[in-house]
């Protein structure tokens, strides 16, 4: 029986090295510690085989559980649900990673570049969970901002309590909010995972022109077939403020991909394109993007319907 992301070892290689690769292609350049490593085995080794999974895509919404999973319930306000599938992957990610120790989980952290404001938000839902929603005593709105401000401090004081004691000392909740970071980012790992495991081959390989002195980007150009179009191709790095919550840990990235219809003129048309954590994800996205453009004739020949 074919392993659920089986089609991901055409861009990751063997399953042997399937976790260290991925984390590159998912931007984290310096995962590789064997501990953290095995986390990633154990993520996608669950993954692979939880029950009631039809379509691998439907893991993609993993990509959203920092908006659906460690949210208390709010009156009068209702979350979207995560699938059944997807709930069952959480909650092990959850069990996996509040059985490793605090200094595995540091360990996590920094191989991951888990984020501060993501874990200072973690801290703020792991409160309301333990203690019942904030209700702040502002009248005005002056002093609800000034009030704000306060608690934007506090919290920011608490997390940097992960940075200043031992990982040994660290409290309760301040483990639980870095936990709860590092379920949303391993997650991530697997939507990665799910979404090279869509498709059996690598797209067609563009020629690339490297940056230079007179271009920032990495770009491509090529005919539209049966037109005097071109399709330009294009991938440069996004403005991206990183923040690591230790200094230790590598700034990620980001990377911009987009695919532009390019008159006689010269003028480009945006048609489609998104962002990337890596040169080498915004590279698979553009070429599946541009694959699939040049081979629907319908689209190739009517790039004015093509514009989204």
């Amino acid at each position: 029986m074919a392993k659920r992301f089986e089609n991901a070892g055409v861009v990751l290689g063997p399953v042997g090295g399937r976790s260290s690769a991925l984390c590159r292609f998912a931007g984290h350049v310096n995962a590789e510690r064997t501990a953290t490593l095995a986390v990633v085995d154990a993520a996608l080794a669950y993954a692979e085989e939880v029950e009631g999974l039809v379509d691998v895509r439907e893991l993609l919404e993993l990509w959203e559980l920092a908006h659906l999973w460690g949210h208390p319930e709010v009156p009068n306000f209702e979350r979207p649900q995560l699938s059944a599938v997807n709930t069952a992957v959480a909650g092990h990610l959850q069990s996996l990673l509040e059985q490793l120790a605090p200094e595995q989980l540091r360990e996590l952290g920094v191989a991951l570049s888990v984020s501060g404001e993501m874990v200072a938000l973690a801290l703020e839902l792991v409160e309301e969970a333990a203690a019942g929603r904030r209700e702040f005593q502002a009248r005005t709105m002056a002093e609800y901002e000034a009030e704000r401000r306060l608690d934007d401090d506090r919290v920011g004081d608490a997390v940097d309590v992960l940075l200043l004691e031992a990982p040994g000392d660290w409290p309760p909740l301040q483990r639980a909010a870095l936990t709860l970071a590092l379920v949303w980012d391993v997650a991530d790992l697997i939507a990665y995972a799910a979404e090279l495991s869509t498709v059996d081959v690598l797209p067609a390989p563009l020629l690339w022109q490297a940056p230079g002195a007179d271009h920032i980007c990495a770009s491509s150009r090529l005919p539209v077939p049966g037109t005097d179009l071109l399709v330009w191709t294009k991938i440069d790095p996004a403005p991206f403020d990183s923040r690591p919550l230790w200094s230790q840990a590598a700034r990620l990235g980001l990377w911009r991909w987009s695919l532009d219809w390019q008159r006689a003129d010269g003028t480009p048309v945006l048609y489609t394109g998104g962002r990337a954590p890596s040169p080498a994800a915004a590279r698979w996205r553009a070429e599946w993007a541009t694959q699939n453009l040049l081979t629907d004739p319908y689209r190739a020949k009517s790039p004015c319907r093509a514009i989204h």
